[in-house]
């Protein structure tokens, strides 16, 4: 950190901020635009006046800028250097894959760890079918810690659950595992104390024994973060003979605490073929179903509707699939939309305000999903065209006819798969980990 002008700021005239640089002669002068911005924004730092040493003129804070980040920095209560406000704040910076990452400038950072998402299980059996349940969402931990330049964080990135396939009558898998997303570091005594995991989802079970009940995979579990959220669970299923039920994927864990379950599919009488949506950031779930229906998903703001194929409302509580800032941001192979993403690329895992996508959609436009938010329970098989949104699960997918659960782009649990026709019956991958890393001070 190169310190080269240094300002005393006061009040002296009682209006304009003014103070004196370090490396003039010239003694008091009025500061310039960006100091006076920078000055607006010194919330946390040593700023000891009161309407009496206003107007006299008595110091109240010291700014500095350093002028190898081109970023202007001020003293907090324990004497430290530090970011003045927003002007410090980067934009995030994501890691998708395992590295190492050396932090460039001293200063306060917010670190995020996604564990990935796992994969629902998959059975086809002619005319007998089977139960499929849902994958459970990876965990979310975040810890915002102050690093020194040269400190050396080290990042594992989990990988979503495969899919598994049954193409033979008879034959399914259970789904797979995600993978943990890691953080460590050394260096500093700050980096070398990260220890955090954010673990997978775990995968979604089958069965095709009449009046077998089987749960969703458990989300993930996270430790080593001042947030430490787990995923939310896969969606059950009880199979009765001649019927075919899966249930929804789980949403990730976020900074809003544990992500919401994907729907059930557990008939109240009679055998039907019918599945839960998936489930959404915040803790909201996807839909369940009694009856032969393909619920919608799980939105930011709301559950997804049970036994109807009604979808989940925005933060805003809005029935529709756009997130606050009334953007829709889709996975579509479309040059039309704007494609999946975040919501916003400073503190992003807050922003994860999307709507989920009603049930018992064909994958086309119509069944887009909001970032954070679940996939309703599709009515045609699943393809790489059509994935779910970030962090939230996907719903099961149950047909006379071959199957296919979509799969997530991060974070997210995949639901179940199931057929009581032709194969396939085909589970989506579940969400990759991901990390990241932001300058916030």
């Amino acid at each position: 950190m190169a310190l080269t002008r240094t300002y005393a700021v006061d009040y002296a005239d009682g209006a304009d901020k003014i103070g004196v640089d370090s490396t003039s002669t010239g003694g008091v002068k009025k500061i310039d635009a960006d100091l006076t911005l920078a000055y607006t924004h010194l919330t946390n730092l040593q700023k000891n006046y009161t309407a009496a040493t206003r107007a006299s003129g008595s110091v109240v804070g010291m700014i500095n800028h350093d002028t190898v980040s081109d970023k202007w920095l001020g003293k907090d209560n324990n004497g430290n250097w530090v970011g003045v406000g927003g002007l410090l704040g980067d934009i995030t910076m994501f890691f998708a894959t395992s590295q190492s990452y050396t932090i460039p400038y001293s200063g306060k950072y917010r670190l995020s760890a996604l564990g990935a998402g796992a994969s629902g299980a998959a059975i086809f059996t002619t005319t007998s079918g089977g139960a499929a349940t849902g994958g459970g969402g990876g965990a979310f931990a975040e810890i915002e810690v102050y690093l020194i330049a040269g400190d050396v964080i080290t990042i594992v990135i989990g990988a979503g659950g495969a899919a598994v396939a049954s193409s033979v009558s008879g034959t399914g898998y259970d789904g797979t595992d995600g993978g943990e997303t890691t953080i460590h570091g050394s260096g500093s005594t700050a980096a070398t104390a990260l220890n955090m995991h954010a673990g997978g989802g775990k995968a979604g079970l089958k069965t095709v024994t009449n009046a077998e009940a089987k749960a969703g995979g458990a989300g993930g579990t996270a430790t080593g973060g001042t947030i430490n959220a787990t995923g939310g669970a896969g969606g059950a299923a009880t199979h009765l003979t001649n019927g075919a039920e899966a249930g929804g994927g789980g949403a990730s864990g976020s900074p809003f605490g544990t992500g919401g379950a994907g729907g059930s599919a557990i008939s109240a009488g009679a055998a039907i073929i019918a599945a839960g949506g998936g489930g959404a950031v915040n803790g909201f779930r996807g839909g369940n179903a009694t009856t032969a229906v393909k619920c919608g998903g799980g939105g930011t703001g709301g559950n997804g509707g049970d036994d109807a194929v009604t979808a989940g409302v925005n933060r805003l509580g809005m029935v529709i699939v756009c997130s606050s800032d009334g953007i829709v941001r889709t996975s579509q192979s479309v040059a039309t939309l704007v494609l999946v993403g975040f919501d916003s690329l400073i503190d992003p895992f807050r922003g994860l305000t999307g709507g989920g996508s009603a049930g018992n959609q064909t994958v086309s436009l119509t069944a887009v999903v909001g970032p954070g938010a679940g996939g309703g329970s599709p009515n045609a098989a699943g393809n790489t065209f059509f994935q779910n949104s970030v962090c939230g699960g996907t719903g099961g997918c149950s047909l006379a006819a071959a199957s296919g659960s979509l799969k997530v782009y991060l974070g997210g649990g995949t639901g179940g798969a199931t057929s009581t026709a032709t194969g396939p019956a085909t589970s989506g991958t579940g969400g990759n980990g991901l990390c990241a890393i932001e300058r916030i001070g």
